[in-house]
C-alpha cells in the first residue's frame, strides 16, 4: 500500500491518497479527505467539485478495500492449498 498526504492549493482541506497494489496486478485507488460530521454533505460537494475540476472520474465502489483485500488473500491461499 502506498499512501501520500497532499494539501492542494485550491482545495481547503488534506487529501490523503492510497493505491493498494496487490501481486496479481490489480489495484484499488483512493483518494479521501476528511470532515467534521455536521461538515459532512458540504465537504463532501464540494470534494466532488474539486475531483471532477482536476479531470478525476468518479466511481463509487461498493466494496472496501478491506474486503477487497481479504477476498483477495483468502483466493490465493486457496489456491495454494489446492497446488498442495
Amino acid at each position: 500500500m502506498l499512501k501520500a498526504k497532499h494539501n492542494p492549493k485550491n482545495f481547503d482541506r488534506r487529501v490523503i491518497v492510497e493505491m493498494w497494489l496487490y501481486p496479481d496486478g490489480s489495484r484499488i485507488l483512493e483518494v479521501s479527505t476528511k470532515s467534521l460530521p455536521e461538515e459532512g454533505f458540504q465537504v463532501a460537494a464540494a470534494f466532488k467539485a474539486y475531483l471532477t475540476e482536476s479531470g478525476i472520474t468518479l466511481t463509487v465502489s461498493r466494496e472496501t478495500k478491506t474486503k477487497a483485500a481479504m477476498e483477495f488473500f483468502a483466493r490465493s491461499l486457496k489456491a495454494e492449498r489446492v497446488t498442495r
